[in-house]
């Protein structure tokens, strides 16, 4: 059998995978490296079906959103009735997809030493790759960056194997009349708040009492009655679906809530609950890699249980699923591998997040329920935007942006944002909670007005009067300003 050696070889041309191939390759114009991915373009799951895709339904349903409050801001029109063209935004999709991957695609073959390959991957040994059943790498160093998939739960009836998760939807691109999806986390709210708005009947199926566990409670309050309150959207919580069954197009769903057995019926179902890591045909064992079920067991420098083995992404067991975190996991393994030594770490504490919901939210370091389950001393206050005057103009007068902040040091370690625009704060917040930056050093800066950002001067300085408030009435602190102003 053919063998060929390499330096680095990557396993996944995803946002995990991809960048630090080409950042090493750069680092390295000496070394040979090797892009392995089964579908042979590079973008991943977040490219072709994930939050590219997701996003461009997520900008048509915005404009509708915008259409609905024309009347808000002035505007009066003869005839407020609209078409969608479903055919135009499956092309603006297939478009800008094609398009990024070419670009992508150009890019990485431009660096001479870097070569990219259509190809299924497995361990032979702790150095060995197998490519397609036929082809021997062997390998000073890997990274295995295949990504993870939809859990799909199994019911009785026939309809279990019909059930579509993203990956289905966005390559048939259908538009149903109605869909079940199953699930209450990020994915399950994003796609339902889009489809509705698109006009397609949405019911969500969620066990717990709750949607969207892991944000802010005021933001999941606010998002739970704004789904209940979504004429195309019905709640499901507290719901086991115990059957599917699919006859002439149409699903049938038997659940049990509250004791009794309902039913409903529905075009599509999708299941958007919980990610599986793509680690089942790797042969892990003959590698010397450790993992679970949940995924790739890792250092604090990506390294696997085999020293050369890294792994990073959405395979890794405990990584936050995005695709921005992966992107600068690759980073901080490509600077490892350029040292010739474990210097870099990621953060966790530092990682920042949008929920592409209506309205959008975000979070910046670590959230208010973890800094209480890990008894911080911290301080917490919120800004609310129904007093700030951009987003009054706006019409976008809800939501707030919260701060956590150590209360030593000022250090803001946190920041939580619920707002139509907080996809575009968050870059702010999380240069802000990367760079440990504190009360002062905000309200030091000098930000437009009217702008939403200047939100975070506005809270800064509203949290730091009630800090000195509260300082001044410690005498010792009262001499010392005492004497500041005599100096």
């Amino acid at each position: 059998m053919n063998k060929k050696e390499y330096d680095l070889v990557i396993i996944g041309g995803g946002p995990a995978g991809t960048p630090l191939a080409m950042e090493y390759a750069k680092l390295n114009p000496n070394k040979k490296v090797l892009l392995v991915d089964s579908i042979g373009k590079l973008g991943g799951e977040c490219l072709f079906q994930g939050c590219i895709p997701s996003k461009i339904m997520e900008a048509t349903a915005k404009e509708i959103h915008n259409l609905k409050n024309l009347k808000d801001f002035g505007i009066e029109l003869n005839d407020s009735h609209y078409s969608l063209v479903w055919e135009k935004i499956k092309k603006r999709k297939e478009d800008i997809l094609k398009n990024r991957a070419k670009s992508a695609q150009e890019d990485a073959t431009k660096i001479e030493n870097l070569e990219l390959k259509k190809a299924t991957a497995s361990f032979e040994n702790k150095n060995e790759l197998l490519l397609n059943n036929e082809e021997i790498i062997i390998f000073k160093k890997a990274l295995i960056a295949t990504g993870s998939r939809s859990f799909i739960p199994k019911y009785e009836g026939n309809g279990s194997n019909k059930i579509w998760t993203n990956l289905e939807f966005f390559a048939n691109m259908e538009l149903p009349k109605s869909m079940t999806i199953i699930g209450t986390g990020a994915i399950a709210i994003e796609f339902s708040m889009i489809l509705a708005t698109l006009g397609v009947k949405i019911d969500i199926f969620g066990r717990s009492n709750k949607i969207l566990s892991n944000i802010d409670k005021e933001a999941q309050d606010f998002l739970h009655s704004k789904l209940e309150s979504t004429p195309n959207i019905t709640l499901h919580l507290e719901s086991n679906i115990q059957k599917v069954d699919f006859e002439n197009d149409i699903f049938e769903i038997t659940y049990n809530q509250n004791g009794e057995n309902k039913t409903i019926n529905s075009h599509k179902i999708l299941s958007a609950a919980g990610r599986i890591p793509n680690i089942e045909k790797l042969n892990l064992e003959k590698a010397n890699v450790s993992y679970t079920k949940k995924g790739i067991q890792v250092n604090e420098n990506f390294q696997t249980s085999n020293s050369n083995i890294y792994a990073n992404g959405d395979v890794v067991e405990g990584f936050p699923k995005f695709a921005h975190t992966a992107v600068f996991g690759a980073h901080t393994i490509a600077q490892n591998l350029f040292l010739g030594h474990n210097y870099f770490s990621v953060d966790y504490d530092i990682n920042s997040w949008v929920l592409f919901s209506m309205p959008n939210v975000a979070m910046a370091g670590i959230s208010e329920k973890e800094s209480r389950n890990r008894n911080l001393d911290v301080i917490i206050d919120k800004f609310e935007f129904s007093t700030e005057a951009k987003s009054q103009i706006e019409e976008e007068d809800y939501g707030y942006l919260k701060f956590i902040v150590e209360k030593k040091s000022n250090i803001i370690i946190g920041i939580s944002i619920m707002h139509e625009q907080a996809n575009t704060l968050a870059g702010e917040a999380s240069l802000i909670v990367a760079n440990k930056m504190t009360l002062k050093d905000i309200i030091s800066s000098i930000h437009p007005h009217p702008t939403i950002s200047e939100s975070y001067v506005m809270l800064a300085k509203k949290m730091m009067a009630t800090i000195m408030k509260d300082k001044l009435q410690d005498p010792l602190f009262k001499t010392l300003i005492n004497i500041q102003r005599w100096i």
